[in-house]
């Protein structure tokens, strides 16, 4: 069967801008996929590299990709390009082909069905803002807290304080983003151990360091993110927790299948992408949140603009774009 491609190009700025150990995220560039096939059924995707020097790349392979191409050559030939054109052109079969069969709509806009996104700089005055926000009284709240953007000390003091104040309502997820060495990662496992707001420590050694996150995940639960990325077979091997985004696997239809058949320790992450790729999140989100680990998703809903490139209908942002 022939499939129609086509493609735009994307770009927004984030209305609060992420912070990890590593970079600092101002805004997103990538591309939406459309392909039709010759019934007119229409599937979309989203290239959305998180790498900044994989644009190019990615830029190139996709103006090589024919207008008009065969499906079953499509499938054959995009094993050869990037990972993140891969997802998208796997995610657009998945709906042609009635794998994916979304919702109107998914219920995670309130603040406390998603993880909140903050930095070693504004967690406290979030804690407060939280504290006082009467319309969250016995709900809990879980913290994406990106680390190693503040000096050690200052961190550990913030850890201290957080933990003196915090009830049992409110979880956290430290995400180190690979920035510590096994030293530090384990004085902080030694603090945190037992503690009943900690969800996990999010890549906290650096991705190639399997034997120390390995070594570490004995004493405290550990989660991977970009050690999955890089080496995608650890989704296969890694017994604890699993931070999963479905724009950076080559076939998320795979872990779709995974979430369906009840596979615990996967939680849903975003690469921040437009309303395309959070439908694919808002979709396997809402199959995570019927598993046996049921987990909020990480979507840092807060950090995106409000403006049609992020709605719920893809005909409405493929016409915008």
């Amino acid at each position: 069967m022939k499939i129609n491609f086509s493609k735009k190009p994307y770009l927004f700025n984030l209305s609060k801008k992420v912070i990890n150990s590593k970079i600092k995220i101002l805004n997103k560039k990538g591309w939406i996929i459309q392909l039709k096939n010759e019934k007119n059924v229409i599937g979309y995707g989203e290239v959305s590299p998180l790498k900044s020097e994989h644009l190019a790349l990615c830029e190139n392979q996709l103006d090589k990709i024919p207008k008009q191409i065969n499906e079953n050559i499509i499938i054959n030939e995009i094993c050869k390009l990037h990972p993140c054109i891969q997802s998208a052109v796997n995610i657009a079969l998945g709906e042609i082909r009635s794998i994916l069969k979304y919702q109107n709509n998914y219920d995670f806009d309130d603040i406390h069905k998603t993880a909140i996104l903050v930095d070693s700089n504004n967690i406290l005055d979030e804690l407060n803002n939280l504290k006082n926000d009467n319309t969250l009284v016995n709900k809990e709240i879980t913290l994406k807290w990106k680390v190693g953007t503040l000096e050690s000390e200052s961190e550990e003091k913030i850890l201290e304080k957080i933990l003196s104040e915090i009830n049992n309502k409110v979880k956290l997820r430290i995400d180190a983003n690979g920035s510590w060495d096994r030293n530090y990662a384990n004085r902080w496992a030694e603090i945190l151990r037992d503690n009943i707001n900690l969800d996990w420590l999010e890549q906290p050694l650096a991705e190639d360091d399997l034997e120390g996150l390995k070594e570490l995940e004995k004493k405290i639960p550990v989660a991977l993110d970009e050690s999955i990325i890089k080496y995608p077979d650890l989704t296969r091997e890694w017994k604890g927790w699993q931070i999963r985004r479905p724009s950076q696997e080559i076939n998320p239809l795979i872990l779709l299948k995974e979430l369906q058949e009840k596979k615990g320790l996967r939680i849903i992450s975003t690469s921040f992408e437009t309303g395309i790729g959070m439908r694919v999140l808002n979709h396997f989100s809402s199959i995570q949140q019927t598993g046996p680990t049921p987990k909020v998703p990480g979507l840092a809903l807060r950090n995106f603009p409000k403006t049609i490139l992020f709605s719920n209908n893809p005909n409405d942002i493929w016409k915008f774009l």
